[in-house]
């Protein structure tokens, strides 16, 4: 009888203890879900209400420099310089060009990569989860490219250097009577070839933003590769060297074509490829706030088979963030 009464108090005891336990897990859960809801409301309200106007207003002040609406600056020239006397015969890598693959290609190339290494469980779709991861890693990308031409921008308006044809573009008042190697400090454009903006950019050649820009995205795209992608153990072992060759050669195109087209001086594109990798080492090592969680919290197994990359642009075990 004493060990009947000793067993049922056991099992009372189990019993009692169970229904804690369920009360407790029931009780954490409400609380996480409670707490998710309000970071996604708090972070909506940061994204909408103060990131995406500052974005805007600092696009639009982008904008007004590239149009001239916001005057820049013109530092003079030297009468009759040869170093601003060259013909000025187009662009090897024009703009569009290079927004286009400033803006496209590495959305293109990050979710193609991600979707060949995206870890995925049972409960997720893959083609979901290599979105999600696109989305931060592009995000960061763009956010370092507007830090990047928002810099270009200021010292463009700022310094107003003229440019390796200048004299072809701009046609200035002041070089068709001054004499020897006289300064002109004052100067209006007057040509009738070229289009007003054409004039008003040919005082604008430091820094290169094509050098600036291209490098910024060839190197950002080799960093991702080495810390997502490299592995000696994998089958094609050249495969993601030969596409950092790539990035790297795209970066070198577009800034060394900017002197042989006699667009920019030396300088300008030193200068611009120092702005690119400044911004690139910004973008994925200081700026640690775009981390985001790439694996489902409190999955012990999934993390056990998830020791794959852990770049310094995302951390797989970090807890996720919303911004």
């Amino acid at each position: 009888m004493l060990s009947a009464s000793i067993r049922s108090s056991v099992l009372e005891i189990k019993r009692i203890a169970s229904v804690h336990m369920r009360k407790e897990r029931r009780d954490v859960e409400s609380q996480s879900s409670s707490k998710t809801s309000f970071c996604t409301r708090h972070g909506l309200w940061w994204t909408f209400g103060i990131d995406i106007p500052l974005l805007l207003i600092l696009l639009a002040l982008i904008g007004l420099f590239e149009l001239g609406v916001i005057p820049n600056h013109k530092a003079g020239f030297y009468c009759n310089d040869p170093a601003l006397n060259f013909p000025f015969n187009g662009d090897t890598v024009t703009t569009e060009i290079l927004m286009s693959t400033l803006l496209a290609g590495p959305l293109v190339f990050f979710a193609i990569t991600e979707y060949i290494f995206v870890y995925v469980d049972y409960s997720e779709s893959r083609i979901r989860r290599t979105c999600i991861n696109t989305f931060y890693l592009y995000r960061t990308y763009i956010y370092g490219l507007i830090m990047n031409l928002s810099i270009v921008e200021v010292m463009k308006g700022i310094v107003g250097s003229p440019r390796p044809t200048f004299f072809d573009l701009c046609e200035p008042d002041a070089g068709k009577t001054c004499n020897g190697t006289e300064y002109v400090k004052d100067f209006k454009c007057t040509s009738t070839k070229y289009a007003s903006w054409y004039q008003m950019d040919s005082y604008r050649s430091f820094p290169s933003g094509h050098t600036s820009l291209s490098v910024y995205c060839g190197l950002f795209l080799a960093w991702y590769l080495q810390r997502r992608a490299f592995n000696w153990s994998h089958r094609s072992i050249f495969m993601v060297p030969m596409l950092q060759l790539l990035c790297i050669s795209y970066a070198a195109v577009c800034s060394l074509t900017r002197i042989t087209d006699h667009r920019h001086h030396w300088w300008d594109v030193l200068v611009g490829s120092i702005i690119g990798l400044a911004t690139v080492l910004y973008a994925v090592i200081i700026s640690s706030n775009f981390s985001y969680d790439h694996s489902k919290i409190g999955d012990l197994k999934s993390q056990e088979s998830r020791q794959t990359v852990r770049t310094l642009l995302y951390d797989e075990r970090r807890p996720a963030t919303v911004s």
